[in-house]
């Protein structure tokens, strides 16, 4: 292990342990300050940038010729787990970042055990086989996005890897630019599998005759979405709301009063809501109810 001043010609970046996603060389920068003169970069005996890109890209983009680093003796193996642990406690990682760290590994000779990683790393995602066999749709540029923000979860990035290539798209734009809680996220995943599975169609026709797009200005997106895709998904539900709607305006209830049903008719509960002028008309309404 020994500490040089080299020229940043004689070292290189290398896929093999580039985590950064996005690289963020200011960040770095700000590391470089905080750790009172240790380097940030660390490159291994065949001068391969093992940790620090981020700011190696910082130091080429100031037109630096020379770098403070420490250089070592280790293995891939080591390096990778290296390369996490240094990110994990100095700057975290998003998702993306946790799943390329996974993909590293997973070209490793001989591949790295499951149980290894999580005693090096604690890592807090479970390598089952369904992860493995997704991985590789999991980081193209398409979920990139979504996992970079975290606007997803790892188990609706599994649901949507069932979905075709362009309607994985169409959802994960959404999701990306609105946000949705996860249990959200599933049901609209859920009624969105129904829908396709039914109408043969894409899900942006379904988007398009939906009029999502105009929905997303809306002040409330998310409810908009969710109940439309519900009607469209439910058919008989719209003709109940219809009914609903008629028998409404045949009541005529007063400007202060307003009846609404339980949500999707799940139940036949109503709820009744009175608007009053203060806590004496409410004492005569219920004088009258009793």
């Amino acid at each position: 292990m020994d500490l040089r001043n080299i020229k940043l010609d004689e070292i290189q970046a290398v896929d093999k342990f580039l985590l950064s996603f996005p690289l963020k060389p200011a960040l770095y920068h700000e590391l470089k300050e905080k750790l009172a003169g240790l380097p940030v970069i660390i490159i291994n005996n065949a001068n391969e940038i093992v940790f620090g890109v981020d700011y190696y890209h910082f130091l080429v983009s100031q037109g630096a010729g020379y770098a403070d680093i420490l250089q070592m003796d280790i293995p891939d193996k080591d390096a990778v787990f290296l390369n996490y642990n240094l990110k994990t406690k100095l700057t975290g990682l998003n998702f993306y970042e946790k799943l390329v760290f996974i993909k590293k590994l997973s070209q490793l000779e001989p591949p790295v055990e499951a149980r290894e990683v999580y005693l090096q790393t604690g890592l807090d995602i479970h390598l089952d086989s369904e992860l493995m066999e997704k991985l590789d749709i999991l980081l193209s540029t398409t979920f990139r996005g979504c996992l970079v923000e975290e606007s997803i979860g790892l188990k609706t990035a599994l649901l949507i890897c069932r979905l075709a290539p362009g309607d994985r798209e169409v959802l994960l734009e959404l999701f990306a630019g609105i946000p949705f809680s996860s249990s959200h996220q599933l049901k609209i995943l859920e009624m969105v599998e129904e829908i396709l599975f039914r109408d043969k169609c894409s899900l942006a026709e379904v988007f398009e005759k939906l009029q999502i797009g105009r929905r997303l200005e809306m002040e409330k997106p998310q409810k908009s979405i969710i109940d439309v895709l519900f009607m469209h998904r439910n058919p008989a539900y719209m003709e109940e709301e219809t009914r609903w709607e008629e028998e409404m305006k045949r009541l005529e209830l007063p400007e202060n009063m307003k009846v609404t049903h339980y949500p999707f008719f799940e139940k036949k509960e109503v709820e009744v809501t009175i608007r009053l002028a203060d806590v004496g008309a409410f004492k005569e309404l219920l004088q009258k109810l009793n």
